[in-house]
């Protein structure tokens, strides 16, 4: 594939040098090569990340600062012919704890490591990865784009919220029409949040922690699973008010998911709106789910999980209340490798995931507001999440106890001189429902604890 990409960027960079022969008898100077790549937009982005866990009782808490930053190049576009590339760069300012393991528990670190590389927990300063780079092509209203690119649907994507994002290696197709927009991708690599590799499909099952398989064992598919790519489409609509989409995953000799999620907003007087939406979604095995052998598969044949959301919401001037509903049936558990993104659904909440979850429901209260201070915003939640019992492995497959969940945020977006720079403060509460017979392993990193966050953010 950067074989190809290199090929064609050099036949693009021609297309630029030579393409425009000018068939007027008057001389005019034609700009040069690198005029045209001038004409080009460099873009820079710094971040710093401080986040800190503190958990209850004897066992250990965890505290680190990260920070780095990165360039990156978008060309012109010339007879429809663009490309991209950037890199960006981490280090570690100072960490605690975040690379032993807990003495009381054996566990390890589950938020703070993410910063850097999982992989590779030794490595503090030469964290950094060429992650973008692509050609593309647009004719009209079609745009085809080859190479490493970032790719935002409700299950696959880039899940931004460390320090750097996924990105995916594929070609990509999408139609942007007035109203409707339709993708479709077929990507064969991935580098994963938390990481500096880039991954074969097949080898990013597992890279994250993969919890136990139904029968109660931990999950032995890491390294077991063969997979040729990930194909993807996508139907999005929006019309007066009302907004819709579907999206088909179908990881290749492993699994389908569909998504589908319909919006509508009703204006009322006095500058106030009520939003309502709709989401669903199905899952079941290709073949036999990864692998023959039950004990090394992903997902098991017979496990067809499928979930519904809801959510109602009142807009009023800088005043935002939703109420958000989850549940998901007993059919199987909810699959859907935490390497490829993050689940968008109206109940979804900083700090946890309802992936590898079924027999479960979940109720989101999410308050949003503008202040009176300019560019300063703020947000709350609480939620109640149900899930079957820890050792219900066959729809608990991360064994998370059942949880009240709450979260503030406060970000500040500047403006004039130092526009583009955010402050952003993010702090999660998690609190076991029922603390009986909770042990500090099945707590730590889990519930019970406080997970804290300040981020800075400048980009342009």
């Amino acid at each position: 594939m950067i074989r190809v990409l290199l090929a064609s960027f050099l036949i693009s960079l021609s297309s630029f040098a030579f393409g425009n022969d000018d068939q007027d008898t008057l001389k005019v100077r034609k700009p040069s090569l690198k005029e045209d790549l001038k004409s080009g937009k460099f873009d820079f982005h710094f971040r710093s990340y401080m986040m800190s866990t503190v958990n209850a009782g004897d066992v250990i808490d965890y505290a680190t600062l990260a920070a780095g930053a990165g360039i990156g190049y978008t060309s012109p576009e010339w007879n429809g012919l663009q490309f991209r590339f950037n890199g960006f760069f981490t280090y570690q300012v100072f960490e605690n704890n975040i690379r032993i393991a807990d003495p009381v528990t054996g566990g390890g670190n589950r938020y703070e490591i993410l910063l850097y590389d999982m992989n590779d927990v030794s490595n503090t300063n030469k964290l950094d990865r060429l992650e973008e780079l692509y050609l593309a092509y647009r004719k009209d209203r079609i745009k085809f784009v080859l190479g490493r690119q970032k790719i935002i649907t409700p299950l696959l994507n880039d899940q931004d919220n460390r320090m750097r994002p996924n990105v995916f290696q594929g070609l990509s197709v999408t139609y942007s029409g007035l109203k409707v927009k339709t993708t479709a991708m077929w990507i064969n690599q991935v580098t994963i949040r938390g990481t500096v590799d880039w991954y074969r499909i097949d080898d990013s099952f597992g890279v994250y922690s993969f919890g136990r398989n139904p029968f109660g064992e931990p999950s032995n598919y890491k390294g077991n699973i063969r997979s040729k790519g990930i194909g993807l489409v996508g139907l999005q609509y929006h019309d007066k008010g009302l907004t819709t989409q579907f999206w088909n995953y179908t990881a290749e000799n492993v699994f389908n998911m569909s998504f589908g999620q319909v919006e509508y907003t009703i204006n009322l007087p006095k500058s106030t709106r009520v939003h309502l939406g709709l989401q669903g979604f199905h899952q079941f095995a290709l073949n036999d789910g990864g692998n023959p052998n039950n004990q090394l598969t992903y997902i098991l044949p017979g496990e067809k999980a499928s979930g519904i959301g809801a959510k109602l919401g009142v807009f009023r001037g800088n005043h935002n209340l939703s109420f958000n509903y989850l549940v998901i049936n007993d059919k199987g558990r909810f699959l859907f490798p935490r390497e490829w993104g993050r689940e968008q659904l109206f109940a979804s909440m900083p700090r946890e995931r309802y992936e590898g979850a079924g027999d479960m429901s979940a109720y989101v209260l999410k308050y949003d507001l503008v202040t009176s201070v300019d560019g300063l915003f703020a947000q709350f939640g609480a939620g109640l999440v149900n899930h079957s019992g820890m050792t219900s492995f066959t729809t608990n497959k991360y064994g998370i106890p059942s949880y009240y969940h709450f979260t503030g945020m406060l970000e500040y977006r500047f403006r004039d001189y130092f526009e583009g720079l955010n402050f952003q403060f993010l702090a999660v509460n998690k609190t076991a429902q029922n603390r009986n017979g909770l042990t500090d392993n099945l707590r730590i990193n889990r519930v019970d604890m406080w997970n804290l966050n300040f981020i800075v953010d400048y980009k342009f």
